[in-house]
């Protein structure tokens, strides 16, 4: 079997990693993007609030009321600290698997391009076989006549 024969098996089973870790790499950006939109959410939540909050306090509503709209606002910027920080470690996560789908992708590239080599040398060692062949059979018509 030829080298390039050889090697294509290989090519196909780097494909079929390179496409695993490609997919990966898509399912860890969708979940970043879920991840900053809830981030987003929050965050106008909280603006919503705040702006409850100062029409509360100016309207001289009850300070049960007021205590109770300000531990809410807490509660989302709680909720907000800890969703940046899932934020954040998704967007590393992003980063860590774009990396391993990159070197996937070049030992993919290296393999074919060993392998395009491998068949130019083959295709060349077949030419020069098939012209030694024709001039030996240019020689032997030479001799015949």
């Amino acid at each position: 079997m030829k080298k390039s024969k050889r090697l294509s098996l290989l090519v196909r089973i780097e494909e079929a990693k390179e496409r695993e870790e490609a997919r990966k790499f898509t399912e860890c950006q969708k979940s970043a993007q879920e991840k900053k939109k809830k981030l987003s959410d929050l965050e106008g939540y909280l603006g919503e609030y705040r702006e409850k909050f100062l029409a509360l306090t100016r309207d001289g509503t009850g300070a049960e009321t007021i205590r109770s709209c300000y531990a809410f606002i807490s509660q989302l910027n709680t909720a907000i600290s800890h969703q940046q920080k899932l934020v954040q470690d998704a967007e590393e996560s992003v980063e860590e698997y774009r990396q391993i789908w990159i070197q996937a992708r070049q030992r993919m590239d290296m393999l074919e391009r060993t392998i395009n080599r491998f068949r130019d040398e083959e295709q060349r060692i077949e030419q020069k076989k098939e012209q030694l062949l024709a001039d030996e059979l240019g020689r032997y018509k030479l001799r015949d006549e």
